[in-house]
């Protein structure tokens, strides 16, 4: 049996995809909304609303679980409140037998000191989520270690796709759609690894399923320079190649109003500098994984975009 907790969010959706695919057993859990996981309703399938806070529902749900995708999220702004708390209150609850895979980011590297990173590059995040993305994985492995089941930290760049519908890549798509001009962070020419949500979903199913512990970077079909991927989506949308930057100071402006913009200004280095993971040690344990190339994982997500549209 598999648990997602936040099975209705990008990320979460599509690993619950992935294991119904796989003709596994899944209980995907969400908070206000399941509708996207309406979708992919079946006999495999349970759907189960949770409030991360209800110690009992939570306990009730992870006995008898071989394997809980922590899927979690909320906006940034929220994070410090709810999400250190909700890691220990599942990690409290599991035991010898049982794995976590929790899915990871670079926020805790800071800006790379060496590229392409590997997973022994230095965690010196000076920002507030990088730092407390590194105090829950800490927290993570200090459980793991005390409660005996193992964990495993998929990382990942930024991810699109389907059910991708953040500040950056929900405008970028839906624009693309409507031949508006895009916008892409800070930079458009600097190089910046990105991985398509359902080979992140893959990648984290390939992980938990091998038996496999400890960090694995993912990093997708290759670094690529943001002019170049938004006019990927352009063409592929048949929309005219009209791009331009989104400035860092503009950020900051609409982070005095917007609690989320001033939240994700923190992480506008990510943008203005390359951004290249080392997946060496994944694709050497995993050589039968292929990431999605960029044209039909972009062409996928423009068709779940456009069906949002209709």
């Amino acid at each position: 049996m598999n648990l997602v907790i936040g099975g209705n969010g990008g990320l979460g959706h599509s690993i619950t995809q992935e294991l119904l695919w796989r003709g596994k057993l899944v209980t995907a859990t969400y908070h206000r909304s399941n509708e996207a996981l309406s979708r992919l309703r079946g006999p495999l399938l349970t759907m189960v609303s949770l409030d991360i806070q209800d110690e009992r529902a939570l306990a009730s749900l992870l006995t008898g679980v071989r394997t809980v995708y922590f899927c979690l999220n909320v906006p940034y702004q929220d994070w410090y409140t709810i999400m250190p708390k909700a890691l220990e209150r599942v990690t409290a609850k599991l035991h010898s037998g049982q794995t976590l895979v929790f899915p990871g980011n670079v926020y805790g590297y800071g800006r790379f000191q060496y590229l392409p990173a590997d997973e022994s590059h230095p965690k010196a995040a000076l920002t507030r989520k990088g730092k407390l993305r590194n105090q829950m994985e800490e927290l993570l492995k200090k459980q793991a270690a005390e409660n005996g089941f193992r964990n495993v930290i998929p990382r990942y760049p930024d991810y699109y796709g389907p059910n991708v519908t953040n500040r950056v890549f929900g405008p970028i798509f839906n624009g693309a759609l409507q031949a508006k001009t895009i916008a892409w962070p800070v930079r458009l020419d600097v190089p910046h690894d990105l991985i398509y949500i359902r080979d992140a979903a893959k990648a984290a199913v390939l992980l938990a399923e091998s038996g496999e512990g400890g960090e694995w970077h993912v990093s997708g079909s290759g670094a690529i320079e943001g002019r170049q991927f938004l006019n990927i989506i352009q063409d592929e949308a048949d929309s005219p190649r009209k791009c331009r930057t989104l400035p860092g100071w503009a950020v900051g402006l609409a982070g005095i109003f917007d609690k989320e913009a001033k939240e994700f200004h923190e992480l506008l280095y990510e943008f203005q500098y390359p951004l290249v993971l080392s997946e060496n040690k994944f694709m050497k344990r995993f050589p039968e994984y292929s990431p999605t190339a960029y044209k039909d994982a972009v062409k996928e997500t423009l068709g779940w975009f456009r069906e949002q549209q209709e």
